[in-house]
């Protein structure tokens, strides 16, 4: 199975040019995505037998963080939370002994098409903005 990674293409070239005006329509965009791939991610973790990884799911946020284009979120495992650091569960690996959940992964999945929807809607509303 091969990935199509043409429509992100198009929409890397657009932000490449964007209007500043178009930067808070971006910002909510991010954040409303953020928040979708957080709460899908929390209902895609199985429960975990393992004790105090019971929290892992709870321990699932995002935080808005600026990047180069201005605009960004990570999401996954809060640290500071209760079951948090149970996130190496997320890939398994050698020493961890669950099966991995790939609940981060699969949410990022199931929400690419309506980002990629987002942004190129906040990139029109930023335009339109502009008067461009």
């Amino acid at each position: 199975m091969s990935a199509d990674f043409s429509e992100i293409a198009r929409l890397a070239a657009d932000l490449a040019s964007v209007s500043p005006k178009a930067i808070p329509y971006m910002a909510k965009a991010v954040e409303v995505t953020a928040h979708h791939v957080k709460d899908d991610w929390k209902g895609g973790v199985p429960g975990i037998s393992s004790r105090g990884s019971s929290a892992y799911e709870g321990s699932i946020d995002y935080e808005m963080k600026p990047s180069l284009g201005g605009v960004g979120a990570e999401i996954g495992p809060n640290l500071g939370k209760a079951g948090g650091s149970f996130g190496l569960l997320e890939d398994g690996g050698e020493g961890v002994k669950s099966t991995p959940q790939h609940a981060g992964r699969d949410a990022a999945k199931k929400n690419e098409a309506d980002f990629v929807k987002g942004l190129s809607m906040a990139l029109a509303d930023g335009e339109r903005e502009a008067g461009l």
